[in-house]
């Protein structure tokens, strides 16, 4: 009688060993090569000015202090409490009223059925192709002429149509069951309460992971906020942050300070719609 006993838990992990051993030892480099910033950011933080520039690179702080973030907090030349509060008011602005234009367009382009839907689909699609820079003159001569500059108008409503969020949504969207929506309609439901009551709510990973992004990218945002808003009371902090670092000298302890401070904000919310994050990524088909 042949034995079918499994072999040891020891001997499978022997063979397992080698094969694996690559891809740790990769994962292990890349994870030290994304995190050596981030580690230099927060070192640098907790160091006087004179050890952030000393040589040889002193990557463990000798003298750790919090001067630079009482500085920087209580710092005449800029403030960076009105500064994050600006920034945080422009990207929950931003973030919803992204997420909303982007599920108004995306619906009638997965769930209705008209004439050129497709072509109006890929010829939305195909504006991914143009940089953003492009259109960097032609918006800020539009939002000088609604005398916009140096408002937080300016901030928020350019950047609405974003084509990355249409597509998003609307892969989503498609693969929704379409019993549903027709079980609502002989209900007596019209296209925009079956959008509030039905696809919204079967799409909160899809929609979490746009307003992550929308969130992400409004508050990272620099060189457009760098261009429209002049008023040190009215800039978001990334351009805030950029006082500490002057044309004959930068305060690098102050700057890795307020960068620190700065990416705090967008690590707790990636933290927080995580789970959605990985289930709008996972279950967004390409379903046409």
């Amino acid at each position: 009688m042949t034995n079918l006993a499994p072999p040891p838990v020891q001997s499978v992990r022997r063979r397992r060993m080698p094969r694996d051993l690559p891809r740790f030892v990769l994962l292990c480099v890349l994870s030290v090569i994304f995190l050596a910033p981030v580690y230099w950011m927060l070192s640098t933080s907790l160091k006087s000015e004179a050890d952030a520039i000393s040589l040889p690179v002193q990557w463990i702080p000798t003298h750790p202090t919090f001067d630079n973030y009482r500085e920087i907090l209580t710092s005449p030349d800029g403030n960076i409490l009105r500064w994050t509060g600006n920034s945080l008011y422009v990207a929950l602005a931003f973030t919803v009223l992204h997420v909303a234009l982007c599920a108004l367009t995306a619906y009638p382009l997965a769930r209705m059925r008209f004439p050129g839907r497709n072509g109006w689909f890929w010829l939305i699609l195909s504006s991914m192709m143009i940089p953003g820079i492009v259109t960097l003159i032609p918006t800020y001569i539009m939002m000088l002429n609604f005398g916009w500059i140096n408002s937080y108008h300016a901030l928020i409503w350019p950047g609405l149509s974003g084509v990355f969020g249409v597509f998003l949504l609307r892969q989503f969207f498609v693969g929704i069951p379409r019993e549903l929506e027709e079980a609502a309609r002989l209900d007596g439901a019209n296209s925009l309460l079956i959008l509030w009551r039905i696809i919204l709510p079967l799409s909160i990973p899809a929609l979490a992971t746009l307003a992550v992004f929308a969130f992400m990218g409004s508050w990272n945002n620099f060189l457009w906020p760098l261009y429209t808003v002049t008023d040190v009371d009215k800039m978001t902090l990334p351009v805030g942050i950029t006082t500490f670092s002057q044309r004959y000298v930068t305060e690098y302890g102050k700057l890795m300070a307020a960068t620190t401070l700065a990416a705090v904000p967008a690590l707790i919310a990636y933290l927080i719609a995580q789970r959605f994050l990985e289930a709008g990524l996972s279950t967004t088909g390409l379903k046409e």
